[in-house]
């Protein structure tokens, strides 16, 4: 039974704790307010994730952490770099693999499938931001870091 530290309780959050906790690992889901899905293997915690000893203190000897927050876009710049930062300190002092949940506006425009080798590409203002965050934040970051990380993107469906 490993501890895995999941930052964010939204719908992805929330998923990502009940799916390990009825797994029968121990969940560690941190948020501002200490919210999260009640359950017996999850432990819910009210921190502000951009406090890099506090995140590393809670997240010591886990196996991963999840990025699962999801900052308003209006405050995508301000909010994000010390978010980032944080998580990736957070992950290089506890060797946990960092997980960060993404989605594809980083790219930009494309004109045919997106695979491994489609470059980042945003132009607007807020996406020009996803280029760093999904590249790993390592324009906040110095490096080298040595931390594991995976990047699941996910598409979002716009109504029109």
């Amino acid at each position: 039974m490993s501890l895995h530290v999941i930052v964010g309780a939204g719908a992805v959050g929330t998923a990502t704790a009940k799916l390990l906790a009825d797994r029968g690992e121990r969940v560690r889901i941190i948020t501002r307010s200490g919210s999260g899905p009640q359950h017996p293997a999850i432990e819910r915690i009210s921190a502000d994730a951009t406090d890099t000893d506090r995140l590393a203190d809670l997240a010591a000897g886990a196996t991963a952490q999840y990025n699962c927050a999801n900052p308003q876009y209006h405050r995508w710049l301000t909010d994000w770099p010390p978010l980032a930062t944080a998580l990736l300190t957070a992950a290089e002092r506890t060797g946990a693999v960092l997980a960060t949940v993404s989605n594809l506006y980083g790219y930009g425009p494309v004109a045919g499938p997106i695979t491994p080798e489609t470059p980042l590409a945003a132009s607007i203002f807020s996406f020009v931001l996803a280029k760093p965050l999904l590249s790993g934040a390592r324009a906040w970051v110095p490096a080298p870091l040595g931390v594991r990380t995976a990047g699941p993107r996910s598409a979002m469906s716009r109504r029109r």
